[in-house]
């Protein structure tokens, strides 16, 4: 049965869109795990990049237990795809993991997210036919662990790490870097 993973609530537009000044709750997303909350605050703004990106910190937590970070992610939307393409790193559940988007083409079954974790599983969201699958390889083998059907997500096999990154991917507007930029132009 699909989960249809929307906020049950999120900051207001002007607050979600603008940098975060501080450590601040700006969306709440109900699964079958439990609710995940995302935290957004400044990340480090070493560089002048960095400053003129806004750089933050996300976090998913799930319940008081931090599930998913990204040190270096940006604003949601654009500021994130833009991040993502030149590569974010992070933790889920505590595994260090480097992310990059890739779209080689305007075929959407040419672009995807992939999630390298330190412990050598790799999980990649892509696109196949008309639906988005996240796909979790470890050396030769590749399962796929959800996909899109019908408007939502089928989650019923992932466990909280996964279910995370598909919050962070429906939430943060990343499942536009899986469209084809054709889109944008009808």
């Amino acid at each position: 049965m699909p989960s249809f993973l929307k906020p049950s609530w999120r900051a207001p537009r002007r607050m979600w869109l603008q940098p975060a000044h501080a450590r601040e709750r700006h969306a709440e997303i109900p699964t079958a795990h439990g609710t995940y909350t995302l935290f957004r605050e400044p990340g480090p703004r070493l560089t002048a990049d960095a400053k003129a990106e806004a750089w933050e910190r996300w976090q998913f937590l799930l319940g008081e237990e931090t599930v998913l970070e990204i040190d270096d992610a940006a604003l949601p939307w654009l500021g994130i795809r833009k991040r993502l393409r030149h590569g974010v790193r992070g933790r889920l559940d505590g595994v260090p993991f480097t992310a990059r988007a890739a779209c080689r083409s305007l075929r959407p079954s040419r672009c995807g997210i992939r999630f390298c974790l330190d412990d050598g599983r790799i999980l990649s969201f892509t696109v196949h036919r008309f639906h988005q699958r996240l796909v979790r390889e470890a050396g030769d083998e590749h399962e796929v662990r959800a996909r899109t059907r019908a408007g939502g997500w089928e989650t019923h096999r992932l466990d909280r790490g996964e279910l995370a990154l598909v919050c962070l991917v429906t939430v943060s507007g990343l499942d536009r870097l899986l469209a084809s930029p054709l889109q944008d132009i009808l």
